[in-house]
């Protein structure tokens, strides 16, 4: 056993290294229409968690207001939203706790989101900004 603050150190790496972990946000502006197709409808919603869905489309795990959570499929060129659907308090994805997508700006240390024609798709930011 490792005694003190070194000790900490390598208890938490695990979950250090997961916060520093590339994840769904390397694909953003990619994701960025389904997301933005999901967030729609949901003011003050943010997506903290994105992934690939069934036949090609886009899944999104939504933080909404209140703190409910509701999964997203979507066409990736974001024209069509297919379902939603409530995600129970137990059915938490690793990842959401690191990162979240939203259409405005809601924190000084969001970082914007531009597609390869400089347009603003949104802004990251960590769930907590909001």
């Amino acid at each position: 056993m490792i005694p003190g603050r070194a000790g900490w150190l390598l208890a938490l790496w695990p979950v250090l290294a997961l916060a520093q972990a590339p994840g769904w946000e390397t694909r953003v502006v990619e994701l960025a229409p389904a997301l933005r197709a999901c967030l729609a409808t949901r003011p003050g919603g943010m997506v903290v968690a994105a992934w690939e869905g069934e036949r090609g489309l886009t899944m999104a795990r939504l933080l909404l207001p209140g703190g409910a959570r509701e999964d997203c499929l979507a066409h990736p060129n974001g024209m069509l939203v297919e379902r939603r659907a409530p995600v129970a308090e137990a059915d938490r994805r690793p990842d959401e706790a690191l990162r979240a997508f939203m259409p405005e700006r809601r924190c000084v240390d969001a970082w914007r989101v531009v597609d390869g024609a400089g347009r603003e798709l949104g802004w990251l930011a960590y769930p907590g900004c909001g």
